[in-house]
C-alpha cells in the first residue's frame, strides 16, 4: 500500500512538533520571568545598596534550587519566577546608581540594544540546524576566564582592561544566548528542560545587558 507524503515525513514532523512545543514553553516562561524581573527591578530601585550582597546570595541559592528541583512540577516554575524577581531586586540598585550618575538615558538605550541583539541572536539560533551543544565546554572555560579577569580587574588594571572585559563579556554572552536558544531545539520536550533552558537564556540576556551598559557608559564604574 502506498503512503501519503505526510506519512513518509512523520519522523521529521514529530521532531518539529517537539521542538516547537519546547520552544513555546521556553519563550512563554521567559516572558513571565522578564516580567517578574521588571517588578523586582522596580522594587529594588529604591533599596539600599547594602541589600545587594544578601540578595545576591539568595539569587545564587535559587539558581541551584531551580537546577536541583527542575523535575518537580509546579515547584520548578515557582522557583524560576522567584529567582527572576530576586534578580530584579539585585539589579534595581545598580540601575539606580547609573541613573543617579546621569546615565538614565544610556540605561534605556542599553536595554533597547540588548532587546535587538536578543531578537537577532535568537533568530540566528533558530535558523541554525546543527546542535551547537559541543561548544558548551569551550564557552564554559571562556566564562571562567572572564570571571577571573573581572576579579583581577578589581585589584589591578585600568580603563583599557575594563573595556576589553566589557567587550569580551558581551561577545561571550551573545554566544551563550545562541547556544541556549539552539539547545531548546534539540532537548527533550519536558517542563524540567524548559525551566532550566529558560533560566540559562534569562541569565544570558541579563548579563548581556550589563556588559552592553558597561560599554555604552564609556568605562564608568557605577
Amino acid at each position: 500500500m502506498s503512503q501519503f507524503p505526510s506519512e513518509r515525513a512523520t519522523p521529521i514532523a514529530v521532531e518539529g512538533r517537539l521542538a516547537v512545543g519546547l520552544l513555546g514553553k521556553v519563550f512563554g516562561l521567559l516572558a513571565f520571568s522578564l516580567a517578574f524581573a521588571a517588578v523586582g527591578g522596580f522594587v529594588g530601585y529604591r533599596l539600599d545598596p547594602a541589600w545587594m550582597l544578601p540578595l545576591f546570595i539568595v539569587e545564587l541559592g535559587l539558581i541551584f534550587a531551580v537546577q536541583g528541583l527542575r523535575e518537580r512540577e509546579g515547584v520548578n516554575i515557582v522557583l524560576l519566577y522567584a529567582f527572576a524577581f530576586v534578580s530584579g531586586l539585585t539589579l534595581g540598585p545598580v540601575i539606580a546608581r547609573y541613573t543617579n550618575d546621569g546615565f538614565g538615558g544610556v540605561v534605556i538605550q542599553a536595554a533597547a540594544v540588548t532587546g535587538v541583539m536578543t531578537a537577532g541572536l535568537s533568530g540566528f539560533a533558530l535558523v541554525v540546524k546543527q546542535d551547537l551543544s559541543g561548544l558548551r565546554p569551550i564557552l564554559f572555560v571562556a566564562l571562567l576566564g572572564l570571571l577571573a579577569a573581572m576579579i583581577a580587574n578589581i585589584f589591578v588594571g585600568g580603563s583599557v582592561m575594563y573595556g576589553v572585559i566589557s567587550w569580551f563579556g558581551a561577545m561571550l554572552f551573545s554566544a551563550l544566548l545562541v547556544l541556549d536558544v539552539n539547545r531548546a531545539k534539540h532537548a527533550q520536550d519536558t517542563m524540567g528542560n524548559a525551566v532550566v533552558i529558560t533560566l540559562g537564556i534569562y541569565l544570558d540576556i541579563v548579563n548581556l545587558f550589563m556588559f552592553v551598559l558597561r560599554i555604552m557608559t564609556g568605562g564608568s564604574r557605577s
